[in-house]
């Protein structure tokens, strides 16, 4: 048993621990000391619903409605010890019937570790990071934006000091964005299909833990919202900060109350991409002609039969080939064009 939990029991029942001798009847000791730490926390998810109650460890309706755990997150140590011990406790208490669940979590996800220098920190390398001190210089949403950044979940990634300076780049032209955002006029119709391009990638990254690059596809987004110092319309940058809310929170709330919601970000909900609107403006596409490729030529996206038709014949390279009688038409969207005629 941990120390720190050895001295509670010890505070809180020492009516249990000391008592006569079994044998000779004078004052004894009960040991305490008995437990793995390991088994010790292996029930922690099974109390923290059940935290409020202190006649039950855990009450079947909250332990029925909470868990088991959806997704848990840890270290390689959790994975070889901590995870065999509460799953084998829970599958003891599933057989009991004290529980409705034989496994305690339906998904596991081990992180990677951050190194330094290329070696895993430690403090007899020398090479630990104190957060406190980048706090204080770089922000806590630049340090928290940065390490989800700097590599997959999976793998972790090599801490770099300077590397810092572009993640604030990043968030300082968020910020500038917001500042510098107008209503005028309408927004660009190429940065929109950008932006929902970006909700899209943002929404399907964040469950797969790839922060990395939901943060990265932000960064090109605002790089094309900023292209040419242009000044962005605030349609095109309000999704931006709910987007960056769950990365940078501070910034994000501030950037929200900046443009003039009352309420908190994270009551805002969560911007919708149109699918219609992350789809190309046009297309290249193949067009053969009885299954031989005679050219290629640019067409919206979408376009049915009779439009990558008319566009074919509307290149004079292969409109010479398109003659004879049309007999069939094959057109894979986005890709190809196929044309038979007759000979």
């Amino acid at each position: 048993m941990h120390q720190s939990c050895r001295r509670k029991f010890t505070t809180r029942r020492a009516e249990w621990y000391r008592v006569p001798c079994s044998r000779c009847g004078g004052p004894a000791r009960r040991e305490t000391d008995v437990s793995d730490t390991f088994l010790d926390s292996a029930w922690y998810f099974l109390r923290y619903p059940s935290a409020d109650h202190a006649d039950v460890a855990f009450d079947p309706a909250r332990t029925r409605r909470w868990l088991p755990v959806t997704t848990y997150i840890g270290g390689n140590e959790h994975a070889v010890l901590h995870l065999m011990y509460a799953r084998f406790v829970t599958m003891v208490l599933h057989d009991l019937g004290l529980v409705p669940f034989d496994e305690p979590f339906a998904r596991f996800r081990a992180h990677g570790l951050i190194v330094r220098d290329g070696a895993k920190m430690s403090k007899s390398r020398g090479n630990v990071v104190v957060p406190d001190e980048y706090i204080a210089r770089w922000g806590a949403d630049t340090f928290r934006t940065y390490l989800m950044f700097l590599g997959p979940f999976e793998e972790g990634g090599d801490f770099r000091d300077q590397a810092l300076s572009g993640v604030r780049r990043f968030l300082d032209r968020v910020w500038a964005s917001v500042h510098e955002c107008g209503t005028d006029g309408a927004p660009d119709p190429e940065v929109l299909r950008k932006l929902h391009r970006t909700l899209r990638k943002v929404e399907e990254d964040i469950p797969r833990l790839s922060y990395n690059t939901a943060i990265a596809a932000m960064m090109e987004y605002v790089n094309v919202l900023r292209a040419g110092e242009r000044r962005a319309h605030r349609a095109e940058v309000e999704p931006l900060v709910q987007l960056l809310a769950p990365f940078a929170p501070h910034i994000a709330e501030a950037l929200w109350e900046r443009l003039g919601h009352a309420r908190s970000v994270f009551d805002s909900g969560w911007p919708v991409y149109d699918p219609a609107r992350t789809a190309s403006a046009a297309v290249e596409m193949v067009v053969q002609v009885n299954g031989r490729t005679r050219g290629r030529v640019a067409v919206p996206a979408g376009v049915t039969e009779e439009e990558a038709l008319a566009a074919a014949r509307a290149e004079p390279a292969i409109a010479k080939f398109l003659t004879g009688e049309v007999r069939k038409v094959v057109l894979v969207p986005g890709r190809l064009l196929n044309v038979v005629v007759a000979g």
